[in-house]
């Protein structure tokens, strides 16, 4: 008659002391008149603290005895949302006592005792005292662990525990023995610590008293003497279930792995479900862009993503129980968006250097013009700081224009050209392809050679935009793929100096870059993240200083060597950032360049012959936590 087998189990190896002390959160499970010991596993008052700064979840599982409630009682329990209910009781106890259904739930019975000869002799033995009473007890407990039809059943019950999509209800007789197994195994890969799991586990004594005390008051005093210890539950029963656990498989680990034959898995999506974690391993120490990527793995504890077969499940419970997040942080929140952003902003001030030294028409004779390509490359790289991780960027591409002088004291050029990026930051790439036009002119009101000028430069371009992003943690890889344009114009008032064998030519000016790139969805891992479009205005106050030497004949060659130097300062918000969305929840990176003050220098030879030029340029910028260099080949013909 009494068929309810002890459930509960401590975490060997799991100390709440080594946890932060999580905040107290209050229960507010309804008490039911008609099912005395119903009851979320969660905790009684307040929800239990676990492992590693944990809280138990409350209404994800309910532990309970027969489902007999009254009519009002029915009512509650249908507004809880349970979805699934395992009744874990024998088919004679289901005939003798039927469960009332909740709306909205499936119902499966898993006969936890079976027709094991244990099982057998647990529903059919008769006592001579309460010694034998609280002996039986003791071998159920220890029958949850050593019989193998019963581990079979108990297998089966937390597999589909794991699979239930919503809250689940698991229930035997008397909610004690059983149940209180179930609820003690929860409870220990919860992280909850082996006094409270005892606890909650002793529970079943107030939750029943009424009940019970009635029953005794029932029978003759000699009897009840005897049963007492089968209507409640005493701390020797669990006790020698846990010690059994011990004695066979040395931790509960084991028992769930091999005992019950438990994945890591579902290991994992058991305590996904049932826990949040108030912090994650060293959080408290992040700081910028891999602060707020932990703070996004941390609230994705409340989307379907976990408690669920999901990699960021399996990564975040695997990251609790390692004590590190593995650099997630870091790659999470699409930090190479931004740098890639960042480096796109620059380009504007690479293609007018790439230019320079033929756009000024001041060695044309008015009607004159000349062809010109160059060839571009450049790397920058930017140290990690307390936002950001490291980032570095490639280029390489060609451009082909024409000069034209028109008169005196007016050139113009235009020109078309490609360049190919590569932005590597925080576990990311993005690949830009950059097909751009630029068009400019100098004005000198008095002659070219001499003076005062103006140059106006603009240019335009069409971008073709590929990233990819290593997660790590076994997350994958996050592919996305955009488009967008991308416009600057400088305008600067200079003076052409010719002094002792050389011209200057100083100049001051504004520029300024507009990045227009369309939004995308990612693919390919569980934390794709929908990138919102950015659109980002870059404004700078520019000055150069640009330096050519008289020319040295070498042969038939005429050398002439040059230098430059410029600077650019960064007026407004000099930062970068992108922004993506997952599930609903919100992230902001923060591009690793984000210097106001960038220097860069240059030296270039220029070898004519005839109306032949051809030349190269090498130079170095720096700024901030930036260094980089840049080169360049160039060829010319005058017409």
């Amino acid at each position: 008659m009494f068929q309810r087998l002890l459930c509960s189990l401590s975490v060997l190896s799991l100390s709440i002391a080594a946890a932060q002390a999580a905040e107290t959160v209050p229960l507010d499970t309804p008490r039911l008149k008609g099912i005395d010991n119903f009851r979320d596993i969660a905790g009684t008052t307040s929800a239990y603290s676990t492992a590693n700064d944990g809280t138990m979840r409350a209404g994800v599982f309910y532990r309970s005895n027969a489902l007999t409630p009254s009519a009002s009682d029915l009512a509650t329990l249908n507004g809880l949302g349970i979805k699934a209910i395992y009744d874990l009781r024998t088919p004679s106890e289901i005939a003798a006592t039927p469960d009332t259904l909740i709306a909205g739930a499936t119902y499966s019975n898993i006969d936890i005792i079976g027709a094991t000869t244990s099982g057998s002799n647990i529903t059919n033995i008769s006592f001579h005292s309460a010694a034998e009473a609280i002996s039986m007890m003791q071998e159920t407990n220890r029958a949850f662990v050593s019989d193998a039809g019963m581990r079979s059943q108990f297998s089966r019950l937390f597999n589909e525990l794991a699979g239930v999509d919503g809250a689940a209800l698991f229930h035997c007789t008397a909610g004690k023995d059983r149940t209180g197994w179930t609820a003690a195994v929860l409870l220990s890969i919860a992280g909850v610590d082996s006094s409270t799991i005892m606890s909650n586990y002793l529970a079943t004594n107030d939750y029943t008293a009424a009940r019970v005390a009635a029953t005794l008051a029932a029978l003759p005093p000699s009897m009840a003497a005897i049963y007492a210890p089968l209507l409640g539950v005493e701390a020797s029963y669990l006790q020698a279930g846990l010690d059994e656990v011990t004695a066979q498989y040395g931790s509960m680990d084991n028992y769930l792995k091999q005992g019950l034959g438990l994945s890591q898995e579902t290991i994992y999506v058991l305590r996904g479900k049932m826990v949040y974690f108030n912090s994650l391993p060293g959080q408290q120490g992040l700081l910028g862009n891999a602060a707020a990527g932990a703070q996004l793995l941390q609230q994705l504890q409340n989307s379907n993503l976990s408690g669920s077969y999901t990699a960021y499940n399996y990564y975040l419970q695997s990251a609790i129980d390692a004590g590190d997040l593995g650099g997630v942080q870091s790659t999470v929140g699409g930090q190479v968006h931004a740098d890639a952003a960042s480096y796109l902003l620059r380009q504007g001030a690479m293609i007018e250097q790439a230019a320079a030294p033929f756009t000024s028409g001041t060695d044309l004779k008015v009607g004159q013009y000349r062809l010109w390509s160059t060839g571009l490359a450049g790397y920058l790289g930017t140290d990690g700081s307390s936002h950001a991780q490291s980032s570095n960027e490639h280029s390489q591409g060609l451009m082909v224009g024409l000069t034209q002088r028109f008169s005196d004291q007016l050139s113009a050029h235009a020109g078309f050209g490609y360049s190919r990026g590569s932005v590597g930051g925080a576990g990311g790439e993005a690949d830009t392809d950059l097909t751009f036009f630029s068009a400019g002119a100098r004005y000198a009101p008095n002659g070219l050679e001499r003076g005062l000028f103006v140059d106006a430069d603009a240019s335009a371009g069409w971008l073709d935009y590929d990233s990819k992003r290593e997660l790590g943690g076994g997350l994958g890889t996050a592919k996305g793929d955009s488009h967008g344009n991308l416009t600057g114009a400088t305008l600067a008032l200079g003076y052409r100096l010719p002094v002792n064998g050389m011209i200057l030519e100083p100049s001051l000016g504004v520029r300024i870059s507009h990045l227009d790139l369309s939004g995308f969805q990612e693919k390919g891992s569980d934390l794709a993240l929908d990138v919102d479009g950015i659109q980002e205005t870059r404004r700078s106050a520019v000055a150069n200083l640009n330096a050519s030497f008289a020319a040295v004949d070498v042969g038939a060659w005429q050398l002439v060597p040059g230098v430059q130097v410029g600077y650019e300062h960064v007026l407004g918000d000099h930062q970068v950032d992108s922004e993506g969305h997952l599930l609903g929840l919100d992230i902001e990176q923060r591009a690793a360049f984000d210097n106001r003050d960038q220097f860069t220098g240059g030296v270039n030879l220029m070898a004519n012959l005839g109306a032949l030029s051809v030349g190269a340029e090498v130079g170095a910028s720096g700024g901030g936590d930036s260094h980089g260099f840049s080169g360049g080949l160039k060829a010319s013909y005058q017409f």
